[in-house]
């Protein structure tokens, strides 16, 4: 008994197993009073966001034409704009590639009072937008090519998994995959939404050719989002115990015939400044893979985080 006890413990010495193994919540260490590092709480939940930058390829084209250096627009419009918010929301760079930056938000073990994660990635994803839009003015001004992104926020109630390349920490999670397929659009659909001027940023949509019961989940869905943001309806079940999420029927002919489902309230940014959210909720239709045309309307929702300024005037006056 005793053998098999003293088996079962690896004494660890190397460095870089030391860091992952603390990083994943596996290490234990019996430390004196003096060694003790600044203690932070298990990770228990997170969420991932993606923002995906549209026809990264032909702006980069457009801009070589006129002698300019892609990279550095990219950079100072998109890149370094997002980077200066990131504290207001507690959210941290995961990864960045050439088109698209995937932030992540966590929630530790015993810090309620910053439970919160759903809410301000919601707010971050708003926040992108609006950078986006202003640095585009500046750009229609001076004739160079505007941004068009999508955004995707997919939360997860578990820790995420972390490995190190060198000293660099790299974050495992299924949540990145969800985000990353929320943020894609489908372009032959996304053309013929885009044509009949619908007043928001996201429609998702189910293939009516597709068995969803034995496909792998998401595969089904078509989506058009352009400058939108998709929450997962994990995500959506969250922010509605974080917040005060109020939910109501707005009548707005000026953007469509239909009424509008959505659900609305504040959450407090890490400096204590209250923003209102508002979520619209809809049921994804299916439709023709041939001409697009609704065939039905399924039970399934999805959820839009809207940013559309003439439906937060609506609310605010109600």
């Amino acid at each position: 008994m005793l053998k098999d006890a003293m088996d079962s413990i690896n004494l660890v010495s190397e460095q870089k197993i030391i860091d992952l193994s603390r990083e994943n919540n596996l290490l234990y260490e019996f430390l004196l009073p003096d060694e003790q590092p600044p203690e932070e709480k298990p990770i228990i939940h997170h969420v991932v966001i993606k923002a995906d930058l549209r026809d990264s390829t032909h702006i980069t084209l457009k801009m070589k034409e006129k002698g300019l250096n892609p990279a550095s627009f990219f950079n100072l419009n998109f890149f370094v704009p997002i980077t200066s918010i990131l504290f207001d929301y507690s959210a941290e760079k995961v990864f960045l590639e050439g088109d698209a930056i995937i932030l992540a938000i966590s929630e530790r073990e015993d810090t309620p009072e910053e439970w919160y994660c759903v809410a301000r990635a919601c707010g971050i994803a708003r926040k992108i937008l609006q950078i986006v839009k202003k640095y585009n003015s500046q750009s229609e001004k001076h004739n160079l090519p505007v941004l068009e992104l999508g955004i995707g926020i997919s939360y997860n109630n578990s820790p995420p998994t972390f490995l190190f390349d060198e000293s660099n920490r790299i974050m495992i999670s299924p949540a990145i995959n969800s985000a990353d397929r929320m943020s894609k659009c489908t372009k032959p659909l996304s053309k013929e939404i885009s044509n009949l001027k619908n007043p928001f940023n996201l429609y998702v949509f189910q293939k009516a050719s597709e068995n969803s019961a034995a496909s792998p989940k998401d595969n089904v869905f078509l989506r058009h989002n352009v400058n939108g943001i998709e929450l997962n309806a994990e995500g959506f079940e969250k922010l509605s115990k974080e917040i005060d999420l109020k939910p109501l029927e707005c009548h707005i002919p000026e953007l469509q015939p239909e009424n509008i489902r959505v659900h609305t309230g504040k959450f407090p940014t890490i400096t204590g400044k209250y923003h209102r959210l508002i979520i619209r909720e809809d049921r994804i239709p299916v439709i023709s893979p041939q001409d697009f045309s609704i065939i039905r309307k399924t039970d399934k929702k999805y959820y839009e985080v809207c940013t559309h300024p003439l439906l937060y005037e609506h609310i605010e006056k109600l």
